[in-house]
């Protein structure tokens, strides 16, 4: 419903609908075609994970923009709607792991995190997730696995997630 809704937004500024393509197809094939079609194809966005846009970018003829990857973090603020940010880090990470704006990152603030993690933890544990955790994280939490120094930067498109209880300093 998204993708029709844009198209209708191309057609509200005045541009033809046609003039943008979203391959919906998850076979690797179709791209490795388009990649070779310089003069038919203006530009290639890649979207997706590291090894996607590697291989777009190393083997196309047509134009790219390079997207990067990365590691989207949520971060719940000392005053934020537990509730609510639970809901949200669900979400965030158990909706579809693999695509490249999953959450990898969970950092909670200290002044909620003993009231916070236990239940968002449970609740992703219950859905799959494995967690990694900073030491404060395992101390707020039992049987944590201890999260190493790669793990905060790690895009790992899967069921884990990082955990880290933060400090904020005051603005």
């Amino acid at each position: 419903m998204v993708w029709w809704a844009s198209r209708d937004a191309l057609g509200q500024a005045g541009l033809r609908p046609q003039c943008v393509q979203m391959v919906e197809s998850p076979d690797r094939s179709e791209v490795n075609i388009m990649l070779l079609l310089r003069g038919l194809i203006d530009v290639i966005i890649p979207r997706g994970g590291a090894g996607l846009i590697k291989d777009v970018v190393s083997n196309s003829t047509v134009p790219v923009i390079e997207t990067g990857a990365g590691n989207c973090h949520v971060y719940v603020d000392g005053h934020a709607d537990l509730s609510k940010a639970e809901a949200i880090a669900i979400n965030a990470k158990c909706s579809n792991p693999a695509v490249c704006n999953a959450m990898e990152t969970l950092l909670v603030h200290s002044d909620v995190a003993r009231v916070f993690l236990p239940p968002a933890i449970k609740r992703l544990r219950e859905s799959g997730v494995a967690i990694r955790g900073c030491s404060r994280t395992q101390s707020i939490v039992p049987g944590i696995e201890p999260a190493a120094e790669k793990d905060w930067e790690e895009e790992y498109l899967d069921l884990i997630l990082a955990v880290r209880v933060v400090e904020c300093p005051a603005v």
